[in-house]
């Protein structure tokens, strides 16, 4: 652990954050006022520590004078990022990642309102590309471009049984899914009891997924799956074969849908993604959430069952002064290009979040 202190203005004393290389090095006060970003608790950094193909990971934080934690973040690198991953282009560059290395619609930083100067100044003075992943719209820092990543897809819940969303479906929608669901009856669904039995056929189906991906940031292990963080479904067809699983995670009244695999070939006949996103509603209905979080990928499916948008941003900035100037020119280039949410209209009833 590292910090260097000196005077400063109200109360502020740190102008270095302190470091920590492991996750079980942080201190007790690192969950401090995280609020619902599961992802960076003491706990969870714990777990993911050589659960993905991420390395050199380093922790930091930010105290007042007293000592109480402020702005926390994580950071690792890629010598070989594609920065230009959401265009026809392929350009690589070294880059360091405020980031979870988790490819989840989250932030790799909680910005304390003390620190967030020091936060920045610090990232500034990082070798190469630097990105900040996953913050709001409203944070702009001098020197840095925004650039906007995939969006999350919200639901908000509101029905009280799974028979009232269906319900509350216009017409189109819910004969659409009706007709899911008669596919896909001869599926069993069915919760892991014991995580350790995610087995080398179930994680080859996430591989298969991660392999026909069009952005991907790091690999998760078999090891990852098998940990219990998280809640796994299955779903097998008729021969007692596996199709398809996907994995959830509570987070207070938030129920968080991570990641998932499938049978591609198998996909169609089944409808297995459309009825996988309807069980992951259901679960949420009769377990009392009040949002689901679907994630990033596959948005339009997602929108189509009600989802709505969050809008995420990137900012980046690089230590070479030239290429950051391009950087800037060419930064409208690299925005992801999300779909009309206008073009949904998926309930008979309005709803204002």
């Amino acid at each position: 652990m590292d910090g260097k202190l000196m005077g400063g203005n109200n109360g502020w004393k740190q102008v270095k954050p302190l470091e920590f290389t492991a996750a079980a090095d942080l201190p007790e006060c690192w969950d401090q006022g995280l609020g619902s970003n599961i992802y960076l608790s003491r706990s969870f950094l714990r777990f993911m520590e050589g659960r993905s193909d991420v390395e050199d990971s380093r922790y930091y934080m930010f105290t007042d004078g007293s000592g109480v934690p402020d702005t926390r973040f994580m950071l690792f690198t890629r010598k070989n990022y594609v920065i230009t991953q959401f265009t026809r282009f392929s350009l690589k560059a070294f880059s360091r990642f405020v980031y979870v290395p988790l490819s989840v619609a989250r932030a790799g930083v909680h910005l304390g309102a003390g620190s967030i100067g020091l936060f920045f100044d610090f990232v500034r003075k990082l070798k190469g590309m630097r990105m900040v992943f996953n913050l709001p719209g409203e944070v702009r820092p001098p020197g840095f471009v925004q650039v906007m990543t995939c969006p999350r897809c919200v639901l908000d819940v509101r029905w009280s049984s799974f028979d009232s969303y269906m319900a509350d479906l216009r017409s189109h929608y819910r004969n659409r899914y009706k007709k899911a669901l008669k596919r896909s009856a001869g599926l069993k669904v069915y919760k892991l009891e014991d995580n350790s039995r995610f087995s080398d056929e179930l994680y080859a189906l996430y591989l298969q997924v991660l392999k026909r991906a069009d952005y991907t940031v790091e690999t998760l292990s078999l090891e990852f799956f098998r940990g219990d963080f998280f809640d796994i479904f299955v779903m097998e067809d008729e021969s007692g074969k596996p199709v398809a699983f996907y994995q959830l995670l509570e987070n207070g009244d938030e129920l968080i849908f991570e990641f998932t695999g499938f049978d591609a070939e198998l996909a169609p006949r089944h409808d297995t993604y459309n009825r996988m996103l309807m069980e992951i509603i259901r679960h949420g209905i009769e377990n009392g959430f009040r949002r689901i979080d679907f994630g990033q990928t596959a948005e339009e499916a997602k929108l189509r069952m009600g989802c709505r948008y969050e809008y995420i941003y990137v900012l980046a900035n690089h230590s070479n002064p030239i290429f950051n100037l391009v950087l800037k020119v060419f930064s409208p280039l690299l925005n992801y290009k999300p779909i009309t949410e206008n073009g949904f209209n998926v309930f008979k009833t309005t709803f204002v979040s």
